[in-house]
């Protein structure tokens, strides 16, 4: 179920992080990361495996492998964090272009057109003067940022180029296949886009700047050319750090010069103060921050991970984290970065950058207040937590001031993570009711399938939820059924229940029935579904044996695809056989506004079914397609009237509809059920009418098995069936 009302306080902060997330561009930039997952978590597992802080294994393997192991390890590297910038660029603006697509309804932009355009204009705008540092400029730790800058502008200016009409070619068809035409017509604007690249930067060249990255670090390095290993240094150096990394750019590599000048320096004097016998003099070394502000990886990301599965509900989620566990302990985060994901992610700004900032100011204190020893010695990057603390200073205090640091980050982290969670609720929603709006529509797709093969988000959720919906189908803690009791006022008693199905979706929560009936129904999988719910509604059936009236119906619903088995009629009777539920126990339930015609119906099958004794009705019935000769057509014993009928006002033209169907039903000695039933005036009105049984919150809500049965046990004497009698 939803999570019903936010926590007053982030709602503005929800709103604003929504409304930003649901922007094309970053929407575009967590598809086009999450796009590049495969490399990512390949290169990590290799650089984990080349960098592994322990010895033993490394000697293992020299001794199987010799060097080759070294080697393939760093060609996996190369051709996955090598190329890392140049993946995401291409995803990116793939993902960027599509977005647009489904947006607007002018020329259609090929996405594959688009990526070729800006991967020309990446090159133009970075190709290095050496062929050397071509690596640089591909690699994620070194190209990233300049990357989703030249895919963000290029692409951006891209497609409104190719929107302006006087850019655009006025070609007819072009041979035989529409997309060639698509990229004539626009291919005025890919050349005007890549022109305008080698304009930028031939005004870079004139201007001296011929390896962005490089200019770029050392303008930054020029910030730290006066400062001072104090607390303003620490905290500018970790929060300049972070906000690069957030943006895409590996920050400790970019502000290597200052690593280089400020903290190496810093920690072989430390080291050296110790052997003379003298007191350490720097808190801020390399092993400082790599120790207490990089556990996990830049922006102390095994924190968030302690968080997510804490606090998430998300099975992908702690499944990305509990994969992502491995190398974070070595404080390789690539994968988070890239899986959750992190970069230009507006939820965990804040705590990104904050974390870090008080890891630094605590570890800052605890070792100026002498709780905690100066940091002394090297330590492998890739070193796990606790381990990497007591090796740095040579002290049980530093693993226990990592112990701090990790509980204050994962406390820092935690109510973001709830907030995504809620965040992710909402846009569920909305995404789930226009599937929903779909579901419940006689709209198919060219392959004849409701909601798979919608465009855009929809269709992806539907396809996201369509293979969640086979994985429920192999277990037993997500499909289950609640049942609504049907109350016959006039004798005082309950003359059946109707089985729902409900499925508990472990990230979306409660998906509506129609959308799980359309899911199965596009997958192929509806007979599965059906036999599923046939069997949990007889196996309750049985267990109030006993303890209900023999006459208790049991209402299961059956989509018409299930029809079409010539065998459906047996499968039933199986069912019924094995749970010891009596045929005339039984009635299936048909929608009427999927009959189209009685031939879509099998009536065959549905004659055999109630030649054995099940009882046959038809749902929403009144206002559909089928007319009221297919009474005479169908096998039925009972009709539903239509929640449309009893959700209008009294007196109307309605009324009288449902005059007609009552009188009509009492002659061919048919049982009528009035559906949405929801408050007193409403039961008044159709009992006028000639209605007697009903269905709906007036009565009862879906209930579980055992709280249905005790709502059947105590109907007689509760003062709603007292109320009820009262006409």
């Amino acid at each position: 179920m939803w999570k019903r009302g936010l926590n007053w306080c982030s709602v503005p902060v929800l709103d604003f992080t929504e409304t930003l997330s649901r922007q094309s561009f970053f929407l575009s930039i967590q598809r086009g990361l999450a796009l590049v997952l495969p490399l990512v978590m390949i290169g990590a597992l290799a650089l984990l495996l080349r960098n592994f802080p322990f010895p033993a294994l490394p000697i293992l393997l020299d001794s199987l492998f010799g060097n080759s192991w070294r080697i393939a390890c760093d060609n996996l590297i190369a051709g996955s964090f090598g190329i890392a910038s140049l993946a995401v660029l291409c995803t990116f603006s793939g993902a960027l272009t599509m977005f647009h697509n489904q947006s607007r309804t002018g020329q259609f932009v090929s996405p594959v057109m688009a990526v070729v355009v800006i991967l020309s204009c990446f090159f133009v705008v970075t190709a290095p003067a050496e062929s050397t540092l071509w690596k640089t400029v591909f690699s994620m730790d070194r190209g990233l940022l300049v990357a989703l800058c030249v895919a963000g502008v290029g692409c951006g200016l891209f497609l409104r180029l190719a929107g302006v009409k006087c850019l655009q070619l006025p070609l007819g068809t072009v041979a035989h296949d529409p997309m060639v035409r698509d990229v004539f017509t626009i291919m005025p604007a890919g050349m005007l886009t890549i022109a305008l690249f080698g304009i930028i930067r031939a005004a870079l060249v004139m201007n001296g700047i011929t390896d962005l990255h490089g200019e770029f670090s050392a303008l930054l390095t020029q910030l730290f050319s006066h400062a001072r290993n104090d607390l303003g240094f620490g905290l500018v150096y970790a929060g300049i750090s972070q906000l690069f990394w957030f943006f895409g750019a590996h920050g400790p590599n970019l502000l290597f010069p200052v690593e280089e000048s400020f903290l190496v320096p810093a920690g072989i004097a430390n080291a050296k103060a110790i052997l003379s016998g003298h007191a350490p003099g720097y808190v801020f070394t390399k092993s400082f921050f790599d120790v207490f502000t990089r556990m996990g990886g830049s922006g102390s990301t095994l924190c968030l991970i302690f968080a997510i599965l804490l606090g998430s509900r998300d099975g992908g989620s702690r499944k990305l984290c509990l994969f992502a566990l491995l190398p974070a302990l070595c404080n390789v985060n690539e994968p988070l970065l890239f899986g959750i994901p992190l970069v230009l992610n507006p939820i965990y700004l804040l705590p990104f950058v904050l974390t870090p900032l008080v890891q630094t100011l605590a570890a800052y204190a605890a070792i100026v207040l002498g709780f905690v020893p100066y940091t002394t010695a090297d330590v492998i990057w890739t070193s796990p937590a606790l381990v990497s603390g007591f090796v740095a200073t040579g002290s049980i205090m530093g693993v226990l001031m990592q112990l701090v640091n990790l509980a204050l980050g994962t406390t820092l982290y935690y109510p973001f993570v709830r907030l995504s969670e809620q965040l992710r609720e909402r846009q569920g929603r909305l995404a789930l009711n226009a599937l929903l709006h779909t579901a419940t529509g006689s709209a198919v797709g060219a392959g004849g399938r409701k909601c798979i093969e919608r465009p855009g988000e929809e269709g992806r959720l539907a396809k996201a939820l369509a293979a969640d919906l086979l994985v429920a189908l192999k277990g037993d803690d997500q499909l289950f059924l609640e049942y609504q009791p049907q109350v016959d006022v006039t004798r005082n008693r309950v003359h059946g229940v109707e089985a729902l199905l409900r499925w508990n979706h472990p990230a979306y929560g409660r998906i509506p029935p129609p959308v799980t009936v359309a899911l199965a129904e596009d997958t192929g999988c509806i007979d599965q579904l059906g036999l599923r719910v046939l069997k949990l509604a007889c196996r309750q059936r049985a267990k109030w044996k006993g303890r209900v009236s023999e006459e208790l119906l049991m209402s299961v619903n059956v989509s018409p695809y299930q029809l079409e088995s010539q065998v459906f009629d047996r499968n039933v009777i199986a069912v019924l056989d094995a749970s010891g539920v009596r045929a005339d126990q039984l009635e299936v339930e048909i929608t009427e506004s999927s009959m189209l015609t009685p031939g879509v119906v099998p009536v065959d099958v549905l004659r055999r079914l109630r030649n054995s004794g099940v009882q046959v009705a038809i749902d929403d019935f009144g206002m559909g397609h089928t007319s009221l000769r297919y009474l005479n057509q169908l096998p039925v014993d009972t009709i539903k009237l239509d929640r449309s009928l009893t959700d209008e006002n009294r007196g109307g033209i309605n009324d009288h509809i449902v005059r007609s169907i009552v009188e009509l039903s009492r002659t061919l000695d048919l049982t009528t059920i009035t559906e949405g039933i929801e408050e007193r005036e409403q039961l008044t009105r159709f009992r006028n009418l000639g209605c007697h049984i009903f269905q709906g919150y007036l009565f009862s809500r879906p209930l579980s098995g055992e709280d249905c049965l005790a709502f059947i046990l105590s109907w007689v004497d509760s003062p709603a069936a007292r109320a009820c009698a009262v006409k």
